[in-house]
């Protein structure tokens, strides 16, 4: 094993020699992305250091086939689709744009892109993960709705309005800010729009509730609360946990927001309806009695459709996540074969050596006999001659 990295490394240096050394180095930097799963891919990578550089002299492609083979990263048949646009501003915020024309099928992709100048160039590789688009952890309808609902259907049962959706917030979520909370906000929407990419949507939900506890009904997840002041983390706080840790941790919060105790507190709020049932009796109106009934069988019909929205997501989580398991284990497959090849290579070149090594020996040993013949005919031819004077 070692002296197969040895030889990787020999590789790499072989590699890395044939380049040409530029003048000055051209920054850049980490791939931001900004499209999500089953859409068309929008993304952008930082360029600094541009210097007086004009957008023409700056070439963005996709690595050759070559390359890719050399770096060990398959070449799927969708990047061939993927346009690259360098956008350059002396007073900064040079970036590279990267768009595709069809949506992207894969969760991840792996790039590897190759920028050249005038006085250099470089190969760089970037992993793009994509979530996705409609992933979220909402809570089903809770019961003080349910209530609402039941006046609603009291008072006129054929016309019951569907919920509002509440304005956007001015400025949305920042990293290291703050933020207050509007009715129909959700955790999962909030997380995604500061975690970066260095950190998961789970990550970044669980910093937000760590730094954030009241905001929260019953300390999980799923209930936040509207009207609150969120302090949002920074890039620090979310790595408190690992990806992992913060995917069990979020699950397990979303079982217990499941649990049996969601369906008991549709009962209180049944039974308190009932007991005010008795006073619309008293008035000679059963509307009531209906419109309870009705409003229930609603709530309990939204609060189905959420759970099999979530678990349909969960699902789709839980598909992505085993796709990208095993494209892990393909690609340790693959790595592994290749280091055995380079061990049989190494094997071979070791075996040549030794065959030298031995041949070298015999060499010197039949050089050292002839030296050793002529010094004792040279010395005999001496004896001779003494002897003839």
């Amino acid at each position: 094993m070692i002296q197969a990295r040895r030889l990787l490394l020999a590789l790499a240096v072989a590699s890395t020699s044939s380049l040409s050394v530029p003048a000055w180095a051209l920054g850049i930097g980490e791939v931001h992305v900004q499209s999500a799963l089953s859409q068309p891919l929008r993304a952008q990578i930082p360029l600094s250091d541009v210097g007086d550089l004009g957008a023409g002299e700056v070439l963005v492609r996709l690595a050759s086939a070559e390359d890719y083979l050399k770096a060990g990263i398959e070449r799927s048949q969708f990047l061939g689709d993927l346009q690259f646009s360098p956008e350059l501003r002396a007073a900064g915020g040079s970036v590279i744009r990267v768009t595709s024309r069809q949506p992207v099928r894969e969760p991840y992709l792996n790039l590897l892109l190759e920028v050249t100048w005038p006085n250099g160039r470089q190969l760089r590789e970037f992993n793009l993960l994509l979530d996705p688009p409609s992933y979220s952890f909402q809570a089903p309808v809770a019961s003080p709705v349910v209530a609402s609902t039941v006046r609603q259907a009291v008072s006129a049962p054929a016309s019951v309005p569907a919920p509002q959706q509440a304005p956007a917030n001015s400025s949305g979520p920042q990293l290291g800010s703050q933020y207050q909370t509007r009715e129909n906000d959700r955790l999962w929407d909030i997380a995604r729009a500061i975690r970066g990419p260095q950190a998961t949507p789970q990550q970044a939900m669980l910093a937000i509730q760590r730094l954030n506890p009241q905001a929260f009904d019953g300390g999980n997840i799923n209930r936040l609360k509207r009207n609150q002041t969120l302090q949002l983390p920074t890039a620090e706080q979310m790595q408190q946990h690992s990806a992992s840790e913060a995917l069990a941790q979020v699950e397990q919060q979303h079982q217990s927001w499941r649990a049996p105790s969601a369906p008991a507190q549709m009962d209180a709020t049944r039974r308190t309806a009932a007991a005010a049932a008795p006073a619309s009796v008293a008035k000679g109106d059963t509307l009531s009695l209906v419109g309870a009934s009705t409003a229930k069988g609603a709530a309990d019909a939204a609060q189905g459709k959420d759970q099999a929205g979530t678990s349909k997501a969960l699902k789709e989580q839980l598909a992505l996540t085993q796709e990208g398991l095993d494209q892990a284990r393909r690609e340790r497959e693959e790595l592994n074969s290749r280091i055995a090849d380079l061990q049989s290579q190494l094997d071979k070149l070791q075996r040549l050596v030794q065959l030298k090594d031995s041949h070298l020996a015999q060499l010197q040993a039949r050089l050292a006999e002839a030296d050793r013949v002529a010094q004792s005919a040279k010395q005999l031819t001496q004896k001779e001659a003494a002897q003839t004077n």
